[in-house]
């Protein structure tokens, strides 16, 4: 069965490079191609990319889609909680105006680590998260890189891991406690088994 031509979706990065490369890298992947090619995906990394900024882009593409008559199915802003200002504000306008957020706390990283281990360890700062990765799982590991060839044989167990996450920090979240203010957390993956199984999530 083929997926309609007409879905779109649109993925706003907060990251210039790591997050830009890989997502990016799914287009590309000869295995997903095919599937992908009736989705129209468009990653872009906006010139304001702090929490609001990224939210008022996809919020201005959303609309401008829609008087194009060219709307997308679904839009995405992939953000790390690496010492950014205004979140609560940014998360609530992102519910109102129906544009999921990909949250990674501390950052992108922490979703890249998850390719590794199950872990729900806290790190203090992004740098902690890229020279753990480095020591203990990939060595030349840099922002300034695709890694997506590197993780692409992981990812299914990456995705298990990120929904163990997720359950793991519901305990707390349903105590009150806001998921930017988790010391651990990430939901890239629901993103990511979208765009690895298009054919389930999008026909």
């Amino acid at each position: 069965m083929s997926i309609p031509v007409n879905k779109r979706i649109l993925i706003l990065t907060e990251d210039e490079k790591s997050s830009k490369y890989y997502f990016n890298a799914f287009k590309k992947d000869e295995k997903l191609r095919r599937d992908l090619g009736s989705v129209n995906v468009d990653v872009f990394h906006p010139k304001d990319y702090s929490p609001l900024g990224l939210v008022n882009d996809a919020k201005e593409r959303k609309n401008k889609a829609i008087r194009e008559r060219n709307k997308y199915n679904e839009i995405w802003i992939v953000l790390d909680r690496d010492g950014h200002k205004n979140f609560p504000e940014a998360l609530d306008k992102a519910k109102a105006n129906q544009i999921n957020v990909a949250l990674s706390i501390k950052c992108f990283e922490y979703w890249v680590l998850l390719h590794f281990e199950k872990t729900t360890k806290p790190f203090h700062k992004c740098d902690d998260i890229i020279k753990y990765i480095k020591k203990n799982h990939l060595n030349d590991y840099s922002k300034s890189y695709c890694c997506y060839e590197l993780l692409k044989d992981k990812v299914d167990e990456a995705i298990k891991r990120g929904e163990w996450v997720v359950k793991q920090c519901k305990k707390d979240i349903d105590s009150g406690i806001k998921v930017y203010d988790l010391a651990a957390y990430t939901n890239v993956h629901e993103l990511v088994r979208k765009l690895v199984d298009p054919k389930k999530y999008f026909i």
